[in-house]
């Protein structure tokens, strides 16, 4: 059986969904400034406790906890540096992204594996 066979498009909208929060997570983690921001730091924890209910919802819908998580190791960091350089406007050389870049992508295809 096929990775995408196992994997219908309800569970990948859920993973999307999962790794959207995660995102949005981390990149608020920014105004928190140390959990010290309430206001912050709330959006950021509740934001976080939805991507963890997603996840957990997903898992229970019988996506394999061994699927999802290296899906989520690559697309996660991938996306948080996009955000990170983009809109945080975060430096960062062409070699620091492209190694971390490559790790994220050969998590990811170790799933496929």
């Amino acid at each position: 059986m096929t990775m995408l066979a196992q994997f219908p498009l309800r569970a990948a909208f859920m993973v999307g969904l999962v790794a959207i929060t995660q995102v949005a997570g981390a990149t608020m983690l920014v105004k928190t400034t140390g959990f010290r921001d309430p206001a912050w730091t709330a959006a950021c924890l509740a934001t976080y406790a939805v991507s963890l209910f997603l996840l957990a919802e997903t898992i229970r819908q019988g996506m394999a906890l061994s699927l999802i998580m290296p899906i989520l190791a690559a697309l996660v960091p991938l996306a948080t540096i996009l955000i990170a350089v983009t809109v945080l406007r975060e430096q960062a050389s062409w070699l620091r992204l492209g190694i971390l870049s490559g790790a994220c992508l050969l998590i990811g295809a170790a799933a496929a594996v």
